[in-house]
């Protein structure tokens, strides 16, 4: 938030909106029994596809709610 190379290039002061603050991510992961899914993670949500096995969503739901973050 401090660049000051970045100021004099904008012509101005860098400013943190968080009611505007997004950000998300997505991770291709392998699970032991072979399967292959994928989970996003988002400011608000958590979203699991392209998976058969239910065991899966249990685990992925489990290990969010040890995240207080997530919570």
């Amino acid at each position: 938030m401090e660049n000051a190379a970045l100021a004099t290039a904008m012509g101005g002061s860098a400013a943190h909106a968080l009611e505007n603050d997004s950000f998300s991510a997505s991770l291709r992961c392998h699970d032991p029994n072979g399967e292959v899914y994928t989970v996003g993670l988002s400011r608000g949500r958590v979203t699991i596809s392209s998976y058969e096995d239910d065991a899966i969503r249990a685990k992925v739901e489990t290990w969010a709610d040890t995240v207080p973050e997530l919570a």
